[in-house]
C-alpha cells in the first residue's frame, strides 16, 4: 500500500509552502550501515523541476530553508524527514523551441545531527558521570535537552573532563562509543541517547514473510567484525607513565581462524566496565556469524498494517523475517535489528530498503532474570558467561517483561506504591 507523498519547505522566517508538485522524488538516508559506527545524520536529496514560464521557481526552496517529508496514508501522515537545506544547484532542460526551457534543480537537507557537528562546546569542565548524564550535558551545552522519557541514563562512569571548544558531535559520539550507547535521531528529528542496554526486553514490531522482499536475502558469513583479543585502557593514567588496561583473549578462536584484536583506549573511570566491555566483545564476536545487511521491502505489496508498522520502524527497532528458503546452516527464520535505511518516494511509488543486522550483534546480554524459569545451572549450554545471547525476550509474565512506560524517577515525588495508579 503506497501513501501520497508531500513535501514541506519553510524559509527562515516564512511560512511553511507545499513544494510536491514540482517534486520528481525524494531519496532518504537514515541511521548506519554498520554495527560498529555512530549513526550519521540523516540525508534527503529532492530532485525538483518545473517549467520556468508557468510554474516560477519557488523562492522559498534556498540554503537554510526547512524541510519535511511526510507519507500521508489513510489520512493519517507519517513523517520520513525533518532536516534544513545546505545544498541547491538550479539548472536548465531544452524543452524544445516552441515550449520553455525546464528548471531542474537539485535540492540537498540534512538533518538535526549534522548541525551538532558545527556548533563547538566544552568551557565548563564535566565531572565524573554516568554516560547517559555526560551526554545529555554535552547536548545541553549545544542547545539542546534531551528528554529522560526517551532518552537513557547510562550504564557506565566516563571520566571527568575538561575540553577545550570541540565540536558536540564528536564529544558525544566519542562517549557513546566507549560506553556502547549510540546518539541518533528518529525520523521526526528529535534527538535521543541510547546507552548499552537500551536493546534489552525489546519484542518485534513488525513481522515479515521473505514474499515482502524484493529480492531473495542473502546471507553472509565473513570474518568482518571478529574480534578474539582485546586492549582496553581505562582510568587515568599515572604520572609520566600510560593508562591501566585490560587485556584478554580467545585462544580457541586464535588457534582456529587467527587473531583477530582490537585496540582501543577509551573514557571508562572503572576496570570493572572495561572488563565488561572486553569480554562482551569477546563473548559476541569470536567466531563468524551468518550475516544480512539489507532488505528491500516490497511496500506496495504489504497489507495496510504493515504499512503502517514499516512506516512507524525506528533505529533500534526489532523485525522479525520469516520463511526464508532453506540453505545449508542458515536460519528459515531470524530477528534483526533496525540499524537504518535508504528509501526513494515519488509519485504513486515508494522504495524502501532496511539496513539491518542479526539480533545477537548488538543484543545486551542476557539477566538470569531474563531466562525461562525452567532453566537449572545444570541445564545451560556451555557457561554463564559463555551465554551472551538467548535469543529475542519472550513474555515470562515477569514485571520487567513488560515494556516500560514511565520511569520512577520521573513519577512525583510524593507518589508512593499505595498511590500510584500506572501512566
Amino acid at each position: 500500500m503506497i501513501g501520497e507523498h508531500t513535501v514541506t519547505v519553510t524559509p527562515v522566517g516564512g511560512a511553511p509552502v507545499d513544494v510536491s508538485c514540482l517534486v520528481d522524488d525524494v531519496t532518504i538516508r537514515q541511521g548506519r550501515d554498520d554495527t560498529g559506527s555512530q549513526p550519521e545524520a540523516a540525508g534527503a536529496t529532492i530532485n525538483v523541476s518545473c517549467d520556468s514560464d508557468v510554474t516560477p521557481w519557488p523562492a522559498v526552496v534556498d540554503v537554510g530553508a526547512a524541510v519535511v517529508v511526510t507519507t500521508t496514508l489513510d489520512g493519517v501522515a507519517h513523517t520520513r524527514f525533518v532536516g534544513t537545506v545546505t545544498d541547491l544547484s538550479l539548472g536548465w532542460q531544452e524543452a524544445g523551441p516552441e515550449t520553455p526551457d525546464r528548471v531542474q534543480a537539485q535540492v540537498v537537507a540534512v538533518g538535526p545531527l549534522a548541525d551538532l557537528g558545527r556548533r563547538t562546546v566544552g568551557d565548563v569542565p564535566w565531572p565524573q558521570q554516568l554516560d547517559g548524564a555526560r551526554v545529555a550535558a554535552i547536548m545541553a551545552a549545544a542547545g539542546i535537552t534531551l528528554d529522560p522519557l526517551t532518552s537513557d541514563p547510562g550504564t557506565v562512569e566516563v571520566l571527568a573532563r575538561d575540553v577545550d571548544s570541540q565540536t558536540a558531535l564528536d564529544l558525544a559520539h566519542e562517549v557513546a562509543q566507549d560506553a556502547g550507547g549510540l546518539l541518533w535521531a528518529t525520523t521526526a528529528g528529535d534527538i535521543r541517547y541510547a546507552d548499552a542496554v537500551h536493546r534489552r526486553g525489546v519484542t518485534p514490531s513488525l513481522v515479515l514473510d521473505a514474499c515482502d522482499v524484493l529480492v531473495t536475502p542473502t546471507w553472509s558469513r565473513t570474518t568482518e567484525g571478529m574480534v578474539n583479543a582485546v586492549s582496553i585502557g581505562y582510568g587515568v593514567a599515572p604520572e609520566g607513565g600510560e593508562v591501566p588496561r585490560y587485556v584478554a583473549q580467545r585462544d580457541d578462536s586464535i588457534a582456529r581462524w587467527g587473531t583477530f584484536g582490537i585496540t582501543s583506549t577509551t573514557q571508562l573511570a572503572a576496570r570493572s566496565d572495561a572488563v565488561a566491555l572486553g569480554d562482551l566483545l569477546l563473548v559476541q564476536n569470536h567466531d563468524p556469524v551468518w550475516i544480512m545487511g539489507n532488505l528491500p521491502v516490497a511496500v506496495s505489496d504489504l497489507a495496510h498494517a504493515d504499512t503502517v508498522a514499516l512506516l512507524a520502524l525506528e533505529t533500534h527497532d526489532l523485525i522479525q523475517v520469516t520463511g526464508l528458503p532453506a540453505a545449508g546452516s542458515v536460519p528459515t527464520s531470524t530477528s534483526l535489528w533496525v540499524e537504518g535505511w535508504t528509501e526513494t518516494l515519488t509519485f504513486g511509488r515508494h522504495d524502501l530498503e532496511l539496513v539491518v543486522s542479526g539480533y545477537c550483534r548488538t543484543a545486551p546480554p542476557p539477566r538470569w532474570n531474563d531466562v525461562d524459569p525452567a532453566t537449572t545451572w545444570d541445564t545451560v549450554a556451555g557457561t554463564w558467561d559463555g551465554a551472551a545471547c538467548l535469543g529475542p525476550s519472550q513474555n515470562l509474565g515477569r514485571w520487567d517483561d513488560v515494556p516500560a512506560t514511565t520511569r520512577w524517577d520521573t513519577v512525583d515525588p510524593a507518589t508512593t506504591w499505595d498511590t500510584y495508579t500506572g501512566g
